[in-house]
């Protein structure tokens, strides 16, 4: 049952496909005529032929009928105009009164009188209008009946079964209520779903999610559709049944001017019928969200996907959905960003709640791939932004957690260490070595900053060998810090170091010496030390280039790196104690390592995480967690469905949510990222 004076609803049993055969001032149907669609021939707005026994008097209801107090039409014909924008119109005829002795009226009490009449004169419907007494609105395939004082929604329903064939939605609880013409009789117009299976929405105004995460703009279901470029209608987030639709409602017309709110809806459609019909006892469409939302608000589904109202439009409003169930971005397609010529590096600026993934394109410039606390994402030209020299290497990015600004360092075809930096704004550009009056680098620079001090170091290697330290102290000038290597005479690097530093302020580099030993240069305010860490520790000599972190909540230094003997290994000191070290790869079972890895710390997991890419391009993680013996190993494109690797990963870890990030460059030039 539906509004205070309806009986007995729409009773079912007359269903009819539409076929599309092609395009004419919008979509172009079959000529099912009265099927709320444009016939196939004709110019636009020829009217479909519908009858019904009403005194002319009362053609105002069907042809034009002004609201007493806003005049805005609220008739039959009004409605099947607006709720199809246009693809549909009415040409009701009106018969002489009849006179049926019957208390209760059945819609097809005059089929065998008119019925066969008036489909050889090409009506497609016809109804019976009431003036008074028992009955409500109800249809019965060509016929439909309705008491004068009902509303337009109720002969707009059943005209709608007659017309398209689609099914009621009400008669199940959680229904879309008063956002849907067919669940609530009251003339709203149709949620997407209904406008895209009666042939009123071109399906392409469907976006369809496929990925974890991605940002939309929604235009709202009562304007006229089909959307403008760069939006869609409504957003669809499945392949099967049951799978979820993602819409925008205003209160854009006198209709939809009846929606109990304005905002988002999510619903969840669980029929496969075309027309909307009931299987298995379940309601065809369900209502998740009864109060729509508004911008800042967001709607958990089951198995975690998340949609947030992000802001809102003139006329619709923006949205971000993100799937837990999906773990792959292609972060390149979100926004057509230019092929990378190199592996992307990554930061997470944990003031802001934001992540930043950069990469060097095939012409030299650097781009940002971003995405904010509430899971919106972006990209930004860097080079353009700042007009900075164009980058001949592969960037590094850190953060400056004080002023949350990223900076990302890079060097130029020239040698010259350069840095861009950014929080929300613009984008800065420094020339570091020139500034300092310090030597060109051969290889790409790293970076790190220090928080209690207020300080930014910069390590690059010349082509000599030679490790040189940058350094300036919060927005002050750079410095040239020294060449580290030769002070104190230590072994010349053979590949990039990696550098932290650590609770008590020591400031660390590791390295891969020409001796393939793994060293670490070590210094606080007075000279620099010297470690051979692999040498102290026994493990093999080093095939690649370390990486390196500090845990202060253990105050332990962590150094990976690819051995000689083709496995993964850990050097681990705490404090000031000796190294030691230990084969990740023997004990997890992991295929062997090429190129360069990835590791670091997730806090909220207490779990340890090394990323690489094997010979054949699949990515791996090694993980543990302290003290738990045994690491275990994960084939990650195995896991994530993901394109092969062709250069290292990068990688990071997000706390509060505890996800887990693998970005890196696919066969495609694409940068991907891998979420879990």
């Amino acid at each position: 049952m539906f509004g205070p004076i309806q009986l007995g609803g729409c009773v079912r049993g007359f269903h009819r496909h539409i076929r599309v055969v092609g395009r004419f001032a919008g979509l172009v149907y079959d000529p099912i005529r009265c099927a709320g669609l444009w016939a196939s021939t004709g110019p636009p707005h020829v009217p479909h032929r519908c009858s019904s026994t009403v005194r002319p008097s009362h053609r105002q209801r069907v042809l034009f009928d002004p609201d007493p107090t806003t005049k805005a039409d609220r008739s039959l014909r009004a409605y099947i105009n607006a709720a199809s924008s246009g693809q549909a119109d009415l040409d009701a005829v009106v018969l002489p009164m009849q006179t049926v002795d019957a208390q209760d009226v059945p819609p097809d009490v005059l089929e065998g009188q008119l019925g066969s009449q008036l489909r050889a004169q090409g009506f497609d419907a016809a109804a019976i209008v009431m003036l008074g007494g028992l009955g409500a609105g109800t249809n019965r395939g060509f016929w439909s009946r309705f008491v004068m004082v009902e509303g337009v929604g109720v002969w707009a329903m059943e005209f709608m079964h007659s017309l398209t064939g689609f099914a009621d939605l009400y008669p199940f609880g959680g229904n879309m209520g008063a956002f849907d013409e067919m669940a609530c009789s009251c003339g709203v117009h149709p949620s997407a779903y209904t406008k895209a299976a009666i042939g009123w929405l071109d399906p392409s105004a469907i976006a369809r999610h496929t990925g974890r995460t991605a940002g939309y703009d929604l235009h709202s279901v009562g304007l006229i559709q089909p959307p403008p470029t760069g939006r869609a209608t409504a957003v669809r987030v499945g392949s099967q049944v049951p799978y979820l639709m993602v819409e925008a409602r205003q209160k854009v017309d006198q209709f939809d001017a009846r929606i109990p709110c304005e905002g988002v809806i999510v619903y969840r459609v669980q029929t496969s019928n075309p027309l909307g019909w009931a299987q298995n006892q379940t309601a065809p469409v369900q209502l998740l969200t009864t109060a729509a939302l508004q911008p800042g608000a967001s709607f958990t589904a089951d198995g975690g996907l998340n949609v947030r109202v992000t802001g809102g439009l003139s006329g619709g409003f923006s949205v971000r959905i993100d799937d837990p169930a999906k773990h792959l971005v292609d972060r390149s397609a979100e926004f057509g960003t230019p092929p990378a010529s190199g592996p992307p590096t990554a930061c997470v600026v944990p003031g802001l709640g934001a992540d930043n993934i950069c990469y060097r394109d095939t012409s030299g410039r650097l781009h940002e791939l971003w995405r904010d606390a509430q899971g919106a994402t972006g990209t930004t030209n860097l080079t353009d932004n700042a007009q900075a020299p164009k980058a001949a290497g592969n960037p590094f990015a850190y953060v400056d957690t004080a002023r949350n600004t990223v900076i990302l360092l890079y060097h130029s075809g020239d040698g010259v260490v350069r840095s861009l930096y950014w929080s929300t704004g613009a984008v800065g550009a420094d020339n570091l070595s020139g500034t300092a009056g310090a030597p060109k680098a051969a290889g790409d620079p790293v970076g790190y900053y220090t928080a209690t001090a207020d300080t930014h170091h910069v390590i690059y290697r010349t082509g000599d060998g030679h490790l040189h330290e940058l350094n300036w102290v919060g927005i002050a000038p750079v410095s040239y810090g020294g060449n580290l290597t030769a002070a104190i005479s230590a072994p010349k690097a053979a590949g990039q170091p990696s550098a932290f530093v650590n609770a008590a302020g020591a400031n660390i580099v590791t390295y891969r010496g020409t001796n393939n030993h793994i060293l670490s240069l070590y210094w606080t305010d007075g000279p620099s030390g010297l470690d051979d860490l692999s040498g102290f520790a026994r493990t093999p000599p080093a095939a690649g280039d370390p990486v390196a972190y500090y845990t202060a909540h253990d105050d332990t230094h962590h150094v990976i790196y690819a051995g000689a003997d083709g496995h993964i290994w850990e050097l681990v000191w705490p404090g000031v104690a000796p190294a030691s070290g230990w084969d990740l790869t023997g004990s997890s079972g992991a295929p062997k390592p090429a190129g360069a890895l990835a590791a670091y710390y997730s806090a909220g997991t207490n779990t340890h995480h090394v990323i690489y890419r094997s010979a054949n391009g699949r990515l791996h993680e090694i993980w543990w967690t302290p003290g738990s013996g045994t690491p275990q190993h994960t084939d990650l494109t195995d896991f994530a469905a993901a394109p092969l690797a062709v250069d290292r990963p990068s990688a990071f870890t997000i706390e509060g949510p505890n996800t887990q990030h693998v970005a890196y460059r696919g066969p495609s030039n694409h940068i991907y990222e891998v979420i879990w």
